[in-house]
């Protein structure tokens, strides 16, 4: 009897949200993109199929497509970003190597932010740390490997300016800059 009442609950309380939720796959590129978001810039997941953005428990490595069964949750009302569709993971169907070869594009912006910000917090605004010897780590998500012939090229987008760059794979947490 109490799952009854259980169920039922369950039951009345989605259908007074409003709320929709199916199982769907989704296919997720081997790179993240740039976004500008509403107050700042940030890395989102690539993919051809949904607006998914983020999965909370998945494990993103670059360098390999993933096909996800998801949960898809079509909110009440859309956030104020324009989102309206929440996802969670089920599982990871399938997670294939692309070869290192591959090459994608990927917007570079040193600054996370819109504005300036106030000193003392203008390190919050960096999204290209040294992390080496012409190695940065982007928005805390990924090693770029800069090549020597590129350096003078890439400071350039070091001294504040914004552009799209190709690369390739060099692992599931670096990249390398092939041209600008």
């Amino acid at each position: 009897m109490n799952y009854i009442i259980i169920i039922l609950f369950t039951f009345i309380s989605m259908s007074l949200n409003g709320q929709t939720t199916t199982n769907k796959n989704v296919i997720i590129d081997p790179y993240l993109s740039f976004q500008n978001y509403e107050h700042f810039k940030r890395l989102t997941f690539s993919s051809p199929d949904s607006s998914i953005e983020y999965l909370d428990r998945f494990e993103f490595a670059w360098g390999y497509r993933y096909k996800l069964s998801v949960k898809r949750t079509a909110l009440k009302q859309p956030l104020s970003d324009g989102t309206t569709f929440d996802y969670s993971l089920n599982k990871v169907v399938s997670k294939t190597k692309m070869p290192d070869s591959t090459q994608f594009k990927l917007y570079l912006d040193p600054n996370r932010y819109y504005t300036n910000l106030d000193p003392g917090n203008e390190e919050m605004n960096v999204t290209l740390k040294p992390i080496g010897n012409n190695t940065f780590l982007y928005f805390d998500k990924v090693e770029i490997e800069v090549p020597e012939n590129l350096t003078k090229k890439f400071d350039f987008i070091l001294k504040g300016n914004a552009t799209m760059g190709t690369f390739i794979f060099i692992n599931d947490k670096r990249i390398k800059l092939i041209h600008l």
